[in-house]
């Protein structure tokens, strides 16, 4: 099956000038990876007409099918829908129905359209709209000479309704064939500790082995293939998926996409267990990851954000002589904190964090981005220390992800 070539152009001054975060680019290219396309090139151009017509021609001449993001709508910097007419040899003309459907948006206000915004009506002859149900600029598509162009509002919940109900299903009309992935979520280790127990990729062939490391959610594999028969194609991606799991099953934490949070919550749930946090230097980061997940009420019973030893005295019951024995950070107050959320929140099982995120407060015995961690359940207390090497928010970050895994770990054993 020959592959999509596949380009993304976003478009935008405001991104050009850091004052808007690409996040679109994201959101695109995960949900292309997801349904099995790959992104091949990406760009981005500001609101300049002839930077905008030469990038267009670079990427029609190249791409299978071209994605653009941003300038459709009704003020001046917006020229995507002018420009792509002219690079089309095409003519904007007014669409009673793309009007009639502005109209709608703006009586469903109470409003009146304004004067700019009825020229989202204006709409090159030989294009397909793309019906615009989160907003009033419709996005554009083009079908000529074996390629497709799709052009799409800037806003996030506009373009992500129209890739989703409109882009994909027609990327899956497109493409010949069928592709299949599968993923393989893991905690506790390493990319490089996964290849080493993996090995060369050649021998999952033909299907394509990815790393897709993250500072919060651990090491995702992805394994795909892609091939002109349907049962043929499942059953060599379901054998090297055995291939891959009987090889790193202790660091598989799922097999979906839920996040590790997600999966201790409902590991949690099924065993009736109640959890709390107890962190310092994380300042409530890993409590929110577990309030992130709907329905976690029925599992995490509160958290501890105590920053000060004050407050690990006074909130936690920790000793003050421990603090001044061993220092807040240490094995003995992180294990102190985990025993003393458990003990005040009367749960079952209770994790602590404590340690110098940076980049001030380090010394040559604890230096910055060293940190303890603790698990307190009815078996007892364990602690173990880690070392960072990022900044402040890494730091932090990767803290969470330490605690999730150890807290995995620990559940694995009930």
């Amino acid at each position: 099956m020959t592959e999509l070539q596949i380009e993304l152009i976003s478009v935008g001054d405001e991104i050009l000038l850091g004052h808007t975060l690409d996040t679109n680019f994201h959101w695109i290219a995960n949900q292309l990876a997801n349904s099995g396309y790959r992104l091949r090139w990406h760009s981005t151009i500001g609101d300049n007409e002839s930077d905008m017509r030469h990038q267009f021609r670079r990427a029609w001449n190249r791409a299978d099918v071209v994605i653009i993001t941003g300038g459709l709508g009704p003020t001046h910097d917006d020229k995507t829908r002018p420009v792509l007419a002219q690079f089309f040899e095409d003519e904007l003309v007014t669409r009673l129905d793309l009007a009639k459907r502005i109209e709608d948006k703006f009586a469903a206000r109470g409003l009146k359209v304004p004067f700019d915004s009825q020229k989202m009506a204006e709409f090159p002859s030989r294009a397909e709209p793309i019906l615009n149900k989160e907003g009033s600029a419709p996005g554009i598509h083009y079908c000529e000479d074996n390629r497709d162009l799709f052009s799409l509002p800037g806003v996030p919940v506009e373009m992500q309704e129209m890739v989703t109900n409109y882009i994909l299903p027609k990327l899956n009309e497109i493409q010949k064939g069928v592709f299949h992935y599968h993923i393989f979520r893991t905690a506790g280790i390493f990319e490089s500790g996964l290849n080493e127990l993996i090995g060369s990729p050649e021998l999952l062939k033909p299907v394509e082995l990815a790393y897709l490391p993250s500072i919060d959610k651990g090491v995702t594999l992805r394994l795909s293939v892609s091939g002109e028969d349907e049962e043929k194609t499942k059953s060599i991606l379901a054998e090297r998926a055995d291939q891959v799991r009987n090889l790193i099953s202790d660091f598989i934490f799922t097999e979906s996409e839920d996040s590790l949070a997600e999966v201790i919550l409902e590991k949690m749930r099924k065993h009736n267990l109640k959890l709390a946090v107890a962190e310092s230097c994380t300042g409530g980061l890993l409590s929110n990851n577990f309030v992130c997940v709907p329905g976690s009420s029925d599992v995490f019973e509160r958290g501890f954000t105590t920053y000060s030893n004050e407050s690990k005295i006074e909130l936690l019951g920790v000793e003050a002589s421990t603090i001044e024995k061993h220092g807040a950070v240490s094995g003995q107050v992180a294990s102190a904190m985990a025993e003393g959320a458990l003990e005040c929140a009367g749960v079952d099982i209770a994790v602590s964090v404590t340690g110098i995120a940076g980049p001030t407060g380090g010394t040559e015995e604890k230096p910055v981005g060293h940190i303890f961690f603790g698990i307190a359940d009815k078996k007892g207390t364990y602690t173990e220390s880690h070392r960072f090497d990022g900044n402040r928010t890494t730091n932090r970050r990767r803290s969470v992800l330490t605690a999730l895994t150890l807290l995995w770990r620990r559940l694995k054993e009930q």
